[in-house]
């Protein structure tokens, strides 16, 4: 008779989205969308002007989360 792995899945909170792999960007992803260099991306990231993660050693970026401060930063802008 042989074992079946238990699933180890948690249910996800209600109203709460799964990211995808296009959801989450490296560094040198968001230095791309942004048009703006790497070290520059990193430091904003360390410094908690765009929004990241960090897991070990890697900072990632969500996508949404980057869209949606750029996309406040532009309605501030427009509202002054």
């Amino acid at each position: 008779m042989s074992a079946q792995p238990r699933e180890t899945r948690h249910p996800e909170p209600a109203g709460r989205l799964r990211l995808t792999a296009t959801d989450v960007m490296t560094v040198g992803e968001v230095s791309d969308l942004l048009h703006v260099p790497v070290s520059t991306i990193a430091d904003w990231g360390r410094r908690g002007l765009l929004p990241s993660v960090k897991i070990g050693r890697r900072r990632l970026y969500i996508r949404p989360k980057i869209e949606a401060q750029l996309l406040d930063d532009a309605d501030a802008q427009r509202l002054q």
